[in-house]
C-alpha cells in the first residue's frame, strides 16, 4: 500500500488573536480526486495558550501521532490534498465543533493553489500559507468574540508528483512556515501571529485488512488457510477461511471477506458457513482455499466440500449481498486447491484428480452446461509439489505449479509455467527464469499465485525457510524481471512485524493499484491469522 504519514509537529505563538490567550483547536484532512481518503482528525485540547513554542504531539493521546498517520492513497494518478487547520476556538460548543472543522476542511479541498500566499516550488505542487482574508465566508461560524483561524494550510498535487518529492533520502516534505492571521475584531488581542512546524512523508508497506467502522466479530479480516482475490465492478474482494466460533459462527469453516474500493477503507464480512474440504491433516477451520472470479457479471466463490467434490458456493452482483448456490461440477474429486480463470469468454477450472494425480481442466460458458474434464499434461519427472495457478493475457491463458526436479536435484523445486492460445493445444513446460531465487535466505518456493496488471503476468510466491512473499512479472511469461520481497514499515512507531506467510498468496488489480494480500503466519493475541495487503 502507498502510505501518507501528514503531521503538525510544533508551532510557536508570537502573537495570539484573543487578548490574552488562544483556546486552540487543531484539525487535519486528506482527500484523494475529492473524496476523504481517511476520517478527519480533530483535537480540542480546551487549553488556553499564550505566546511560545509547544510541541503537539504534548495534546494528542500518547501511542498516536500529532497528524494523519498511514493514509492509503493507491491511486498515482489521484488529485491529492492534505490539509491542516489551527483554529481560536473558544466559543464553539464541543457538539458542533467536530462538523464545523470536518465541513470547512471539505470546502478548503476545492480551493485552488490561486488562493495560496505564493506559488509551489514544483509544477503542479503547492504549499503556502493560504490567504486567512480569503476565507471569511468559509469560517463565518467562527466569529463569535476573538474567535478565528489562526494557521491554515494545505499541500496538494497529482499523488505521482507527490510521491516524486517525498521519495527522497529523507522521505518528507518538511515545512517551517509563518502565519499572519486575519483582522482581529475590536477588543481582542492584534492580528495573530503563528509559526508552524509541518511535514509530509511517504512509505509503501503491508497494511493489515480491518473494517474499523465494524462492531462485529468479523471487523478483522482473518484466514486460517489460503487466501483468493478478484476484482469486481471497481471494487476488490478478498476471501479467506476462518474458524466460526472465533467470527461468531457455529463450529465449522467461514468463508470471510473483505472489500474495498479505495484501500483506505474496508467492510469486512462472510459468505457464508460452508461443509468445507480440510487442509490434510488441518483442523476444521483451517480448510482447503476457495477460489474467486468475477464473470459474466457476477462474483463467484468456489470452493472444494468435505466429499472432495469442487462447487460454486455462493455469488454476488453487487459485493454486497450473497446467494448461497449448490452447483457441483461433478466427475472429479480433488485434496487440493483449485483455481479458475475466464479466457475467451469461458470460465476454467483446474484441479488434481485426488484418484488418478493428474492435473484436468473443465470449462464453461454460463455455468448451467461444462465441457467435459480434460487432462493437462505436467511435466515427466517434475513431482507437482502446490497446485497450479492460472491467469489470462490478451489472448494466451497461462498456467504455473511448483514442482520438484527430480532430473537435476541441485535445481531442487522450481516454478514451472506452460500456456494455450485455444486451451486445446498447449506450449511445453518452461522454468520460470531458469529457477531463480529472491536475494536473501529463501530457499524453495512452496505455491505460486499469479495476475496480470498493465499489461504484466505477476506471480505471488511463497519462499521457504522464511515464508516471505516475493513477486516477479513478465510480459510474455517468457522473459521475467526478477524476484522481489515487498518491503514492510519499519518505523518502530508503528511497531509492525517482520511479515511471514502461512498460506498461499493473492494478488488482483483494481484501477491503478495491484493488490497483494497474505494471512500471516503467526496468530494475533486472540489466535487468529489476519490477512495483510500490500
Amino acid at each position: 500500500m502507498d502510505l501518507y504519514t501528514f503531521i503538525v509537529s510544533k508551532f510557536e505563538i508570537f502573537n495570539t488573536r484573543a487578548l490574552i490567550t488562544d483556546t486552540l483547536a487543531f484539525g487535519w484532512a486528506a482527500y484523494a480526486d475529492g473524496q476523504e481518503a481517511a476520517p478527519m482528525r480533530i483535537i480540542a485540547p480546551h487549553i488556553s495558550f499564550d505566546e511560545g513554542q509547544y510541541s503537539v504531539s504534548d495534546y494528542v493521546p500518547s501511542d498516536t501521532l500529532p497528524g494523519l498517520a498511514r493514509v492509503v492513497i493507491n491511486d498515482p494518478d489521484a488529485q491529492v490534498v492534505f490539509s491542516f487547520q489551527l483554529l481560536n476556538a473558544h466559543n464553539v460548543p464541543d457538539g458542533a465543533l467536530a462538523g464545523r472543522v470536518a465541513a470547512t476542511a471539505d470546502q478548503l479541498a476545492g480551493i485552488t493553489a490561486g488562493l495560496a500566499g505564493a506559488a509551489g516550488v514544483a509544477s503542479g505542487v503547492f504549499w503556502a500559507a493560504i490567504v486567512l482574508e480569503a476565507l471569511v465566508d468559509v469560517y463565518s461560524w467562527l466569529t463569535v468574540d476573538c474567535d478565528g483561524p489562526v494557521a491554515v494550510d494545505q499541500i496538494s498535487g497529482p499523488r505521482y508528483m507527490l510521491d516524486a518529492l517525498t521519495d527522497t533520502p529523507e522521505r518528507a516534505i518538511k515545512l517551517d512556515k509563518q502565519y499572519g492571521g486575519s483582522e482581529s475584531p475590536d477588543g481582542c488581542g492584534g492580528n495573530s501571529n503563528y509559526e508552524v512546524w509541518w511535514s509530509l512523508s511517504h512509505s509503501r508497506s503491508w497494511v493489515q485488512v480491518e473494517d474499523f467502522s465494524s462492531e462485529i466479530a468479523v471487523g478483522r479480516f482473518t484466514s486460517e488457510t489460503g487466501v483468493t482475490a478478484s476484482a469486481h465492478y471497481g471494487a476488490m474482494h478478498a476471501f479467506g477461511v476462518g474458524d466460526g466460533p472465533s467470527l461468531g459462527f457455529p463450529p465449522g469453516p467461514v468463508v470471510t471477506h473483505a472489500r474495498t474500493f479505495t484501500g483506505a477503507l474496508w467492510t469486512v464480512d462472510a459468505v457464508g458457513s460452508f461443509a468445507l474440504a480440510s487442509l490434510p491433516g488441518g483442523t476444521p477451520s483451517q480448510s482447503l482455499p476457495v477460489s474467486a472470479v468475477s464473470f459474466d457479471d457476477r462474483l463467484y466463490v468456489f470452493g472444494i466440500l468435505s466429499d472432495g467434490s469442487i462447487s460454486s458456493l455462493a455469488y454476488t452482483v453487487d459485493g454486497g449481498s450473497w446467494v448461497q448456490q449448490a452447483g457441483s461440477l461433478g466427475g472429479l474429486h480433488t485434496a487440493e486447491p483449485i483455481a479458475t480463470v475466464v479466457f475467451h469468454y469461458r470460465l476454467y477450472v483446474f484441479a488434481r484428480d485426488s484418484t488418478t494425480h493428474r492435473l484436468r481442466m473443465i470449462s464453461t460458458s454460463d455455468l448451467a452446461t461444462w465441457n467435459p474434464w480434460v487432462d493437462v499434461v505436467e511435466p515427466t519427472g517434475f513431482p507437482p509439489v502446490s497446485s497450479v495457478a492460472a491467469t489470462a493475457l490478451h489472448d494466451t491463458l497461462h498456467i504455473f505449479g511448483v514442482y520438484q526436479n527430480t532430473k537435476d536435484p541441485h535445481q531442487g523445486t522450481v516454478i514451472m509455467h506452460k500456456s494455450t492460445l485455444d486451451g486445446v493445444t498447449w506450449t511445453g513446460w518452461d522454468v520460470v527464469e531458469g529457477g531463480a531465487r529472491p536475494e536473501g535466505p529463501t530457499d524453495e518456493p512452496l505455491n505460486v499465485a499469479a495476475g496480470i496488471f498493465r499489461e504484466r503476468i505477476y506471480l505471488a510466491t511463497r519462499w521457504n525457510p522464511t515464508s516471505h512473499l516475493a513477486l516477479n512479472f513478465s510480459g510474455d511469461g517468457a522473459d521475467w524481471s526478477g524476484w522481489r520481497i515487498p518491503q514492510y514499515d519499519t518505523d518502530p512507531q508503528f511497531d509492525l512485524p517482520d511479515l511471514q506467510f502461512g498460506g498461499t498468496a493473492a494478488l488482483a488489480p483494481v484501477g491503478n493499484h495491484l493488490y497483494v494480500f497474505g494471512p500471516a503466519l503467526l496468530p494475533n493475541k486472540d489466535g487468529q491469522h489476519t490477512v495483510w495487503a500490500y
